[in-house]
């Protein structure tokens, strides 16, 4: 009897171990929020740039985001890093110009940007939104939510960013109340 109850010990375990096994195949999230195997980062803001400083994203306290409004007016909107969580996902064609085919950042097998390369963006956090003027328009909780995809050739788009890059859906919002959205209705999603 003793031995038996040993054995069925040991078959949960080897279960356990063998589903652990399972999920780590499939790609586990780091210390930082990422999961480059699902291409995913969920966390708070300032691990997004694994650095040892969680309040902070690149060195900076706060993060600057942007948005032309439909009169071609400039606006800008600062998170606050240490109180806002991130969630990322970005499509194989991102993952494979970021990384490559074995996974590592710039090591020169890095497979060429093309336009089904995208990331978004879900910012939840604390922050500003500022008036052309420079005066504050609102201040308080926000979300941020964008779409960012590589186009090459930025003229034309209202939103570029990183220079070949253009942001094609933001929506900023806090406390009921969308302060940008681009364009209106968020527009069509993207395939993976």
């Amino acid at each position: 009897m003793k031995w038996t109850a040993l054995v069925g010990v040991l078959v949960v375990l080897l279960m356990l171990v063998l589903s652990s096994v399972s999920v780590l195949a499939q790609g586990a999230v780091d210390q930082y929020g990422y999961n480059y195997t699902a291409r995913l980062f969920n966390g708070p803001f300032g691990d997004a740039d694994r650095d040892s400083d969680p309040d902070t994203y690149y060195g900076n306290p706060t993060d600057s985001y942007g948005y032309y409004d439909t009169d071609g007016n400039y606006h800008e909107i600062l998170v606050t890093v240490a109180e806002s969580q991130l969630r990322m996902k970005w499509s194989k064609a991102w993952q494979m110009a970021v990384f490559g085919p074995d996974g590592i950042r710039k090591n020169g097998d890095e497979k060429p940007w093309n336009a089904s390369a995208w990331c978004t963006n879900h910012v939840e956090g604390t922050g500003t939104v500022y008036n052309v003027d420079g005066s504050v328009l609102y201040q308080g909780h926000l979300t941020i939510l964008s779409t960012i995809r590589w186009v090459g050739d930025t003229s034309g788009y209202t939103n570029p960013i990183w220079g070949q890059f253009a942001v094609l859906h933001k929506v900023v919002g806090g406390q009921g109340e969308t302060f940008a959205e681009i364009p209106t209705g968020f527009g069509a999603p993207l395939p993976c």
